[in-house]
């Protein structure tokens, strides 16, 4: 075998390799079941590909909140928005009654992106977690 022949072999096997490491990892095994414990809510969000990048993390972030709200039996029809900055998390939330403090407190414990070039292009997941203690404030 060849020099150039050997150099195309290994850059064809590192590129499977490379391809299957990342399929493995995506979609997280977290955004088809919820991790649950006594000491946290924990809420998934994905977003598909939209027109501005950093759209795509805060429609993820909103959602992943909006089932911690609905495990909560908050209605925050409302308004809910998430937006995360560097690494803080700011949190408007909205009730029938007016603004809630109840999901002050949202943690984001993995954020994964996934690439399909086969599919519709880029997918964004979150996983939030809420301290139960600071679930009770309303």
């Amino acid at each position: 075998m060849t020099q150039a022949r050997r150099f195309l072999v290994a850059v064809v096997l590192a590129a499977g390799l490379a391809f299957a490491t990342g399929c493995a990892a995506c979609p997280p095994g977290w955004a088809a079941t919820t991790p649950s414990d006594g000491a946290y809510l924990y809420g998934v969000g994905q977003s598909g590909e939209v027109f501005v990048e950093a759209d795509a993390v805060n429609i993820a972030l909103t959602r992943a909140a909006r089932a911690i709200a609905d495990g909560l039996g908050l209605d925050v029809e409302t308004r809910l928005s998430v937006v995360r900055v560097e690494e803080r998390l700011f949190v408007e939330a909205w009730t029938a009654e007016g603004p809630t403090d109840a999901l002050d407190g949202l943690e984001l414990m993995e954020l994964v992106e996934c690439s399909d070039p086969l599919g519709d292009g880029r997918r964004v997941y979150v996983l939030l977690r809420l301290p139960a203690g600071a679930a009770g404030r309303k």
